[in-house]
């Protein structure tokens, strides 16, 4: 793909990353060591580019189910007995 059709890459840092997907860093190293989360090396240090953080996020997104509205219940009539 040529440079001028890529998408503009924002390289952030661990701590950066771990912002940007509302977790701890610890869970991003994490997420690095089971391979689930993709990533640069840049200088022995681990760069995370904010299109493939975008990209893991879709990627676990659960819809959720879409009901017909149902009517409120009638309150049940109940006989009192003396």
């Amino acid at each position: 793909m040529p440079r001028s059709e890529r998408a503009i890459r924002r390289m952030l840092t661990t701590e950066e990353a771990a912002e940007y997907l509302g977790t701890s860093a610890r869970h991003v190293r994490r997420l690095v060591s089971d391979h689930e989360l993709s990533r640069y090396k840049v200088g022995g240090r681990n760069r995370f580019a904010d299109v493939d953080l975008d990209a893991w996020l879709d990627s676990r997104r659960i819809e959720g189910a879409r009901r017909p509205l149902r009517r409120p219940r009638r309150a049940l009539s109940v006989k009192r007995i003396d």
